[in-house]
């Protein structure tokens, strides 16, 4: 009764570090727009299979994110922030329960459990991945569940073997729907994990039913959206925005993750030298132990985030699960100590989000901008000339137009947008207009300049 009463306890309070005030901020840049929009035109279009962005074919992302964020928007009727930030709170909240139990599991006491959930949830990384709008955290769930079924139907019942490596081949396959390729991740750590345990016939779990089992669900999972996206779009349309995707782009010294790490696991990174000290001097034991899963987990994702030439920090966020884990088994008997870092890192955390939001509003220029524009709009209609495409997604969502606001520049001429919207209103850069100083069109009029970002945006309209 006693544990249950703690797990419970534990699972409420997580739930409420994460969600509380959620609803309070803004989607801060266009990159968080950018999920919530296509998300938003799912609902509008009725077209759940080929994910749009301003009308386009979105294939940046895998659709399961935006289908997550579109189910219950469209049920309250529109996209909001909080409604965009639900998926990454949930999957956050899911992740340290699971974590709690495997961490109870492995080692045997509430209180390694406690500590694993507990030091995940408030190391940087994770808290603030929670909070946003983006793909990062579901990905790192479907990790977490895919790697603890395998590890359940490892270590349980014959019986239920079947059942868990199902699910685990499913969750890999939704991690593949949320990050493309990426998303088999969980089956290359695991799959190392069989190779350090079976000995010289290590290669027959590859190839057991359990495992054509798994590999079934894992097709029957990814491969229905693959053939409907194909078959709305068309092969040779379908190879073409493969090719010209270039989201892959952050490049970042060789050793990038070995400085990232200290700042994005903090305030537990300071334990980083100890736990490696720890693990060494107990190898031997380690490798013959359940434990040494979690020592594959993070050594193999590092390496491979190590040497993918493409990197960012956020990249790292599957990797902090095992070492949350691991310090979980380090920490039996110093629960308190462990108690009263959390809660300092957790006030710190949202203390940094309440100023955020509270004293700097260019944390959310599109919204700031769209506020002061709605008040000279009244009823006519908006479109941006030359402005850059961050912009315009940001307007487009607070806004709320029924359709996206047209990018004019590619008409050429600013009269040429009049001319086609008729009664209407320009927002350009200040750059655009200064160009227009000897106008084209001498009825051209300023009706406001606004401050947004670095710059100022102009409004103009057309006299009569």
């Amino acid at each position: 009764m006693r544990e249950r009463w703690i797990a419970g306890s534990f699972i409420l309070a997580a739930g409420l570090i994460l969600f509380f005030n959620l609803w309070g901020r803004s989607l801060e840049n266009h990159d968080y727009v950018r999920h919530a929009e296509v998300a938003r035109e799912m609902i509008r279009s009725g077209e759940w299979v080929v994910p749009h962005l301003n009308g386009e074919v979105y294939i940046d992302k895998p659709p399961f994110v935006f289908w997550l964020v579109a189910l219950p928007s469209s049920l309250y009727g529109q996209v909001t922030p909080f409604l965009a930030r639900l998926p990454s709170a949930l999957s956050a909240w899911i992740g340290v329960i699971i974590l709690f139990l495997w961490g109870k599991r492995v080692y045997g006491t509430t209180s390694s459990g406690l500590v694993a959930g507990g030091v995940l949830l408030s190391c940087y990384q994770y808290f603030s991945q929670a909070r946003l709008a983006k793909t990062d955290m579901v990905l790192c769930l479907l990790i977490i569940l895919s790697l603890y079924l395998f590890y359940l139907g490892y270590t349980g019942a014959k019986k239920k073997r079947y059942l868990f490596y199902g699910l685990s081949f499913f969750f890999t396959g939704l991690a593949v729907l949320t990050k493309g390729p990426f998303g088999l991740i969980g089956f290359f750590i695991f799959s190392l994990f069989l190779i350090k345990e079976g000995g010289e016939r290590w290669w027959k779990r590859w190839i057991s039913r359990e495992f054509l089992l798994g590999y079934t669900v894992l097709a029957l999972t990814v491969l229905p959206w693959v053939i409907f996206f194909v078959g709305r779009v068309g092969l040779q349309e379908s190879v073409s925005l493969v090719r010209e995707n270039t989201i892959l782009s952050r490049h970042a010294p060789f050793y990038f993750y070995f400085m990232e790490i200290w700042g994005h696991f903090a305030p537990w990174s300071i334990i980083l030298p100890f736990l490696f000290v720890h693990l060494w001097r107990r190898r031997a034991e380690v490798l013959k132990s359940e434990e040494s899963f979690f020592v594959i987990w993070f050594v193999a994702l590092f390496i491979v985030l190590t040497l993918f030439k493409y990197r960012t920090s956020r990249y790292l966020l599957p990797a902090l699960p095992p070492l949350a884990l691991m310090i979980g088994g380090m920490g039996r008997g110093k629960f308190k100590i462990y108690l009263i870092v959390f809660l300092l890192a957790v006030f710190s955390w949202h203390v940094r989000e309440f100023f955020w939001i509270k004293n700097d509003l260019s944390y959310s220029p599109g919204k700031v901008l769209t506020e002061e524009l709605q008040p000279f709009i009244k009823g006519a209609k908006l479109f941006g000339f030359r402005l850059d495409i961050a912009t315009k997604e940001e307007i487009n969502f607070y806004l709320d137009p029924l359709s996206p606001i047209p990018m004019v520049g590619k008409y050429g001429r600013l009269s040429e947008g009049f001319e086609k919207e008729g009664r209407a209103l320009a927002l350009m850069p200040k750059r655009a207009y200064e160009s227009l100083r000897a106008p084209e069109d001498p009825s051209v009029v300023v009706v406001h300049r606004f401050r947004y970002k670095k710059d100022e945006l102009v409004l103009v309209s057309r006299s009569p």
